[in-house]
């Protein structure tokens, strides 16, 4: 009887360890998976063209203090429909033309999808 209770005791710690050593492996799976996806996205915001940048920078500070892009949950079609709103006020068109809206439209949108 002491010896079936010896062998039990050996396979419950033998198995813990094991449930441990498993659970570490599948942590740092996760980690590296978290580190990769952070890097994708890191290459991608740096791809985003820099002109159209510029020009959101420029032409969007002009009447305004620039948003913090990330600080608003909206999608890419919000994005696009509160550029329409805002080029569509007559001080807007004076200064920015409908391919300079598009630039915008389209930056926003990659910015707003790589969150």
């Amino acid at each position: 009887m002491k010896l079936r209770c010896n062998v039990y005791m050996i396979w419950i710690v033998t198995l813990l360890f094991f449930q441990q050593f498993i659970s570490g492996c599948a942590t740092t799976v996760t980690k590296d998976l978290n580190k990769e996806n952070l890097y994708r996205r890191g290459v991608q915001i740096e791809e985003i063209d820099l002109v159209s940048q510029n020009l959101f920078q420029k032409k969007c500070s002009i009447c305004h203090e620039l948003p913090d892009v990330n600080a608003y949950p909206y999608t890419p079609e919000q994005w696009a429909s509160i550029i329409d709103i805002m080029h569509d006020t007559k001080a807007s068109k004076k200064f920015m033309t409908k391919e300079d809206t598009e630039k915008i439209k389209v930056y926003l949108r990659r910015l707003s999808q790589t969150r």
